[in-house]
């Protein structure tokens, strides 16, 4: 019987031992053992075996080369976890985590401008009043350091986002699209969502409390920033959410297939949303709505 160690193989009835080679050698063959073999059921002493064929003189010198070789695969295996799709990830994470600073030494600056200053700024931006104060000049130039800081992430996040996936920054926007694949852990786990589940991506709260009978069931999660929900009537919101999620479904397989970009999706959720549209009570003060709403994508990284 043949077995298939880390170091080699070896032939238990011949007692011949056919070594695996260089340390890069043999973290190539464990990688590909790791993808077409199983665990034994028993675990077999490859030490005594290592020794017994003479690949190592004694424990000290085994250890040393299962450390090399451990080592090395661990590095491959990382290695392989870096990608564009990794680096979207953690960039929408850190443009999270940006916001709420930006939005929080804003409220403080604020408040500390009103303790000093009775009048209130107006028309103005406060921080770039206040950059040249001698109190507050500090936290002011910080909160605009920050701010430039976000701009840039924002555009590194749009430009990666577009790369990675076209269809869906077409529909969604780029930051939208950049969010709905950050929520549900990359984009290959967005495509295998259905669309009633990326509709309510980011209730999750809402839906729970609804579930235990707590509250109404949601109808939209993140989706609601899109132009085309929050553009339009609240009765009809439920309506434009799930075609707007039921399109992204479609972007986000072809994304995660590679297809390329498609613009008749697009053309097919605009005269979705124009049907929806024409079903509603004309309004002579309300503005009108469309599929240009969502062609330029806001930010949505302000609370309010």
């Amino acid at each position: 019987m043949q077995i298939s160690a880390w170091f080699g193989k070896i032939d238990r009835e011949t007692g011949s031992f056919l070594p695996a080679g260089d340390t890069d050698a043999m973290v190539e063959a464990l990688l590909c053992q790791e993808e077409h073999e199983a665990c034994p059921a028993h675990q077999i002493d490859l030490r005594a075996m290592a020794k017994d064929c003479g690949f190592v003189a004694g424990d000290r010198e085994y250890n040393l080369r299962l450390r090399e070789v451990a080592m090395e695969k661990v590095r491959r295996q990382l290695k392989l976890l870096v990608t564009a799709e990794q680096d979207l990830l953690l960039a929408v994470e850190a443009l999270d985590d940006l916001s709420r600073v930006v939005n929080l030494l804003d409220e403080r600056l604020y408040e500390w401008s009103r303790l000093r200053r009775q009048e209130i700024v107006h028309g103005k931006d406060l921080a770039e009043v206040l950059s040249n104060d001698a109190v507050t000049g500090e936290l002011a130039r910080t909160v605009l350091c920050l701010r430039r800081s976000h701009a840039a992430m924002e555009a590194d996040v749009s430009r990666s986002v577009q790369s990675i996936a076209p269809n869906l920054s077409s529909l969604a926007g780029p930051i939208l699209a950049a969010r709905l694949i950050s929520r549900s852990g990359g984009l290959r786990a967005l495509a295998k969502m259905p669309s009633s589940r990326i509709q309510i991506i980011g209730a999750e709260k809402s839906l729970f409390k609804h579930l235990h009978g707590h509250a109404p069931s949601p109808k939209h999660g993140i989706i609601y920033r899109h132009p085309a929900v929050i553009g339009v009537p609240k009765r009809l919101r439920g309506k434009t959410a799930r075609a707007l999620a039921g399109k992204l479904a479609i972007a986000a397989r072809l994304d995660s297939c590679g297809a390329g970009l498609l613009p008749d999706l697009k053309a097919a959720l605009d005269r979705r949303l124009a049907e929806i549209g024409r079903s509603r009570r004309r309004d002579p003060s309300a503005k009108s709505w469309g599929s240009d709403l969502y062609s330029k994508a806001p930010s949505y990284d302000r609370k309010g």
